[in-house]
């Protein structure tokens, strides 16, 4: 199962700055309930969710792990 380990960081810090960041918490829920109204959530719904894949971005960006700044340096 390749790339487990880092899916699960990722989640994990996703989670982790949404709890500290309630009114984004918020925001993304309503997002995806907004989306889910209309049917079942397909991976092309999700990926037109536009709040949701900044907070994934900017999650992303915020924890650059350390192999990643290795190979640009």
């Amino acid at each position: 199962m390749a790339a487990h380990e880092t899916t699960a960081h990722a989640l994990a810090r996703i989670f982790h700055l949404l709890a500290l960041n309630p009114e984004d918490q918020i925001r993304i829920r309503q997002e995806v309930t907004e989306a889910q109204a209309e049917g079942d959530l397909t991976y092309d719904k999700l990926m037109a969710l536009p709040y949701l894949d900044a907070v994934v971005r900017e999650s992303m960006r915020l924890s650059v792990n350390l192999s990643t700044t290795e190979i640009l340096i």
